[in-house]
């Protein structure tokens, strides 16, 4: 979570090891002050359809994790921090990749998210109130009961075959004759429907 007053000096005090600031963490801080205004801005405009106060928080967290991740590279004892050339520009570019990254992830998670339907709005769908529609959600229930109900040989047969495979394939696989594939998986369904008659 982002520091309330996103002060570099805050964040960068967090990561240094010396109590004492040294040069080129010193410059860090400058640059960070300097670039949270373009940050802000850069983050206002890729969001600009969305809450402003939730897109400085993204903002304001990618960038703490750029200027942590860069006073770590500027700290390092072989001194390969020196070689930054333009420091802003760095910054910068490392801010936006990282941003995009944190959008791209919030897309997906988005995405991914399952809007459902509430009744209500199902009843305004044509053909909801359908005969043949409810036939067919009644169907579906019964066999969503029948397939939980299954042994675990049944199950699979009946997979294989949604999902295409011929009689002579499944029997190859689970090692029985074609015939005796059949017999046993319609044997499986008589019992397993007699059983659900007398369940009710």
């Amino acid at each position: 979570m982002p520091s309330p007053d996103l002060n570099p000096e805050w964040v960068l005090s967090k990561s240094s090891s010396d109590k004492k600031i040294q040069p080129l963490e010193a410059e860090l801080i400058s640059a960070a002050t300097r670039l949270w205004p373009h940050v802000q801005a850069h983050a206002r405009r890729e969001l600009a359809n969305r809450n402003t106060d939730d897109g400085i928080a993204l903002a304001a967290e990618v960038w703490e994790g750029v200027l942590r991740s860069v006073a770590r590279t500027v700290q390092r004892p072989n001194g390969r921090g020196a070689g930054i050339a333009d420091l802003d520009a760095y910054l910068f570019g490392a801010f936006h990749h990282r941003f995009n990254r944190a959008l791209k992830k919030e897309r997906r998670r988005q995405e991914t998210i399952e809007l459902v339907p509430s009744t209500r709005d199902l009843e305004q769908l044509p053909g909801a109130r359908d005969a043949q529609s409810s036939r067919n959600v009644e169907r579906s229930l019964q066999v969503k009961e029948v397939v939980q109900n299954m042994d675990d040989w049944t199950r699979k047969v009946w997979a294989a075959k949604q999902y295409g495979y011929t009689w002579r394939e499944i029997a190859e696989y689970i090692g029985l004759s074609e015939q005796a594939a059949k017999a046993r998986f319609h044997n499986a369904l008589r019992k397993l429907a007699a059983s659900l008659r007398c369940g009710k």
